[in-house]
């Protein structure tokens, strides 16, 4: 059942669909505008009626174009004007960050379809492309020696055995002068002839050397063996290191061939081999979802490349933040400066983040904290809030908690089915995503903060560089 128009019926569907407006918003005389509108027998607004309300607002009046696209030929009943002002609303948010600046914006556009449209993805394009095949896979366990540290383990394994050997040829060579020594007197003696630097590696990878009785004279041949049978094994395992090292060069060359065509970027920190096999099983569960998979799409997976140079790195990960269509943060245990600034670089140019936070069943600690951080990002974090730097628009991020999840959302960006619900916190407006609840646009109901802001927002778009003299 439809609820007819009335004055009252009018002001008050405006009131409660738009709370942000406060009571002084509302002009005195509203009430007697619409008395005098609905004195007609037609219970109806069309654009004529409606421009004569806005004009008690102070407002310009919609042009034929808005009016229909948002209202239609005339608004009936309250279900339909407020159906059409959360439309307007929602719109004016997610492309404006300001009803009232949206407004303006939108009433001077005859085609607002149109612009609207040229600010969504165009999922043709993706569907369309050929086959993206020249990514070389890396086997997921082997992946770890990518990393900077857990790349490093057999070259410092390698050095271990060296300063090993040294201590194998001073208990050879000096053998006699050992032989009237205890094990403990032998072992400080040798430790003192080793640099400080071979002495602490050599202690601190003493659990390496298991097998060893490194400082006993009688293990000597046992020890020449064992240590031989090591160095053919690190060796073997620095070779293929190299190669596999070689391969994500080349996939990193190959994203940086293809790099305007990237779609996604997976923001992520991996220092060992857990993290590595941990990352490699959130992209592929997520990239090869039933959801995403059709979409055909490119994207950037860090646990495929290698770059010898960390300025290089540096440089490439900021283009791929640059050209991608969308970030993917994956929230670990330990976050990082430069995730966290490609983060907010990504929000800053008004393109859309997923944070990724995995969940944990066995380590409740962790578990806890994961829960926390989840709903830290959910809400207000400091970086899941940025205004963008070209539109000023205020934009969060959607938090997941699963590949699947994040599979979900991602096909929803980019198919510009994202649904979102208008909610009224902290005096202001909040556009939430609706099924993982993630704040996507605010908007203040400051007014004088909303008059500063907007006023001054312009201002600063060319800052000095401050490049020295």
């Amino acid at each position: 059942m439809k609820t007819p128009l009335s004055p009252e019926v009018f002001e008050q569907t405006i009131r409660q669909t738009l709370p942000i407006l406060k009571p002084h918003a509302f002009p005195a005389d509203l009430k007697e505008t619409l008395k005098l509108i609905f004195r007609s027998k037609d219970k109806v607004v069309d654009r004529e009626r409606f421009n004569i309300i806005l004009s008690s607002f102070h407002l310009p009046p919609t042009r034929a174009a808005f009016f229909r696209h948002y209202f239609g030929d005339k608004i009936e009943d309250a279900e339909s004007l407020k159906a059409s002002l959360l439309r307007l609303a929602k719109d004016c948010l997610w492309h404006f960050g300001d009803i009232r600046r949206g407004y303006l914006i939108l009433n001077e556009s005859d085609d607002i379809a149109g612009f609207i449209a040229s600010h969504q993805f165009n999922v043709a394009e993706f569907r369309d492309r050929l086959e993206w095949a020249v990514i070389e896979d890396i086997p997921p366990s082997d992946r770890g020696y990518l990393g900077y540290v857990s790349g490093e383990r057999p070259y410092q394994q390698r050095k271990l055995l060296s300063i090993a050997d040294k201590v194998i040829h001073e208990l050879e060579q000096n053998a006699q002068e050992y032989a009237a020594l205890n094990a403990s007197e032998v072992t400080s003696r040798i430790l003192k002839k080793l640099a400080d630097k071979e002495r602490e590696q050599l202690m601190g990878g003493m659990k390496e050397l298991h097998d060893l009785e490194l400082f006993e004279s009688v293990s000597l041949e046992k020890n020449k063996a064992e240590l031989a049978r090591l160095r053919k094994e690190v060796d073997e395992t620095i070779k293929k290191v190299e190669l596999l090292k070689e391969t994500a060069k080349r996939n990193q060359m190959h994203y940086l061939r293809n790099v305007e065509m990237i779609d996604v970027y997976v923001a992520t920190s991996m220092r060992d081999d857990k993290e590595y096999l941990e990352m490699y099983s959130f992209v592929d569960a997520t990239f090869s979802d039933h959801d995403i998979r059709p979409l055909n799409l490119r994207y950037f997976d860090p646990t495929l490349c290698y770059c010898d140079s960390r300025i290089d790195k540096g440089i490439i990960e900021c283009l791929l933040v640059r050209c991608a269509k969308v970030t993917i943060y994956c929230a670990q245990d330990g976050d990082t400066f430069g995730k966290d600034s490609e983060l907010a670089a990504t929000l800053c140019q008004g393109k859309p983040v997923i944070v990724f936070v995995p969940t944990e069943n066995n380590d409740l600690e962790r578990k806890r904290k994961l829960e926390k951080r989840a709903q830290t990002f959910r809400e207000f974090h400091p970086l899941g809030l940025q205004v963008g730097l070209y539109d000023g628009v205020a934009r969060g991020v959607i938090v997941v908690r699963s590949p699947q999840e994040c599979a979900r959302m991602l096909k929803r960006i980019l198919t510009n089915s994202l649904e979102v619900e208008f909610t009224f916190e902290q005096h202001g407006i909040v556009l939430r995503e609706k099924e993982t609840q993630s704040v996507l646009r605010v908007m203040t109901g400051w007014r004088e903060l909303a008059s500063s802001f907007w006023h001054n927002f312009g201002i600063s778009e060319d800052p000095k560089s401050g490049r020295p003299s």
